[in-house]
């Protein structure tokens, strides 16, 4: 066991000097067209910390904060200007709603939600597309992040439609997979939707628009969503179930 962890560690840090010469690279080349030393090696810190975790070299969270102390220490931009984000309310919302998304996920009460939901009511293939959408729109006040819903919603409509005898390919994937796929895909585009920390964009959003006067809290978000969101979360499954025309019904 210890060969192939080694070999991985191996390759991590040969990723990560990959990274750093290019970010070297990067820094000394000419500035292109009229950007200004400071404006080029922000870009360059930037883009060097998205190249880290393309290659996996580092985690997302590890390439950011290393990318936020390269910018002070190199004197790209001062401190207060460098940390001035965290200074944002909607900031302090994603990074809590983050925290509890962790439990979320760690604890297993995504899965055991999705599972008690379809013990329940999972009787027929429209009945699990539903139960798949439910799931998601419940989970998403909690996990600011549709990629991390994907990660637990993910596996579990892929055993389903496995369990179903829909494999991936032309002849048996209509069986169910095609629909409960593209109906888990489509409800989560609306949960994101539905709650203001159903993705990380939309506290932001909820900052930016705060800078122009327009204020929103949970509540109204909600309550200004709601109605198209729900209308469309009722209205997805069975649409798709109607298009898809699945062979198990």
């Amino acid at each position: 066991m210890e060969e192939p962890l080694n070999n991985d560690h191996k390759i991590r840090w040969i990723k990560r000097v990959i990274t750093l010469v290019l970010g070297i690279i990067i820094w000394h080349l000419p500035i292109p067209w009229d950007f200004t030393p400071d404006a080029w090696h922000l870009f360059t810190i930037f883009i060097t910390a998205i190249i880290a975790v393309l290659l996996e070299a580092l985690s997302i969270f590890t390439a950011s904060v290393i990318a936020l102390v390269a910018v002070v220490m190199l004197r790209v931009l001062p401190p207060e200007k460098a940390f001035s984000g965290f200074s944002e309310s909607f900031i302090l919302l994603i990074l809590a709603a983050f925290l509890v998304a962790k439990g979320v996920i760690k604890s297993g009460l995504g899965r055991r939600i999705a599972f008690l939901l379809i013990r329940r009511f999972g009787k027929s293939t429209l009945n699990l597309g539903y139960c798949l959408v439910v799931t998601d729109t419940i989970l998403g006040p909690s996990i600011p992040s549709n990629t991390a819903r994907s990660g637990i919603m993910y596996p579990i409509t892929l055993s389903l439609s496995l369990d179903t005898g829909s494999l991936p390919t032309p002849e048996a994937r209509n069986r169910t997979g095609t629909y409960l796929m593209m109906t888990y895909i489509a409800g989560q585009t609306i949960s994101s939707a539905l709650w203001l920390t159903g993705m990380a964009a939309n506290p932001v959003g909820v900052g930016i628009a705060a800078s122009f006067g327009v204020n929103m809290n949970f509540g109204n978000w909600f309550f200004v969503a709601s109605v198209p969101c729900i209308i469309a979360l009722i209205a997805i499954p069975i649409v798709l179930y109607k298009l898809f025309k699945t062979d198990i019904k």
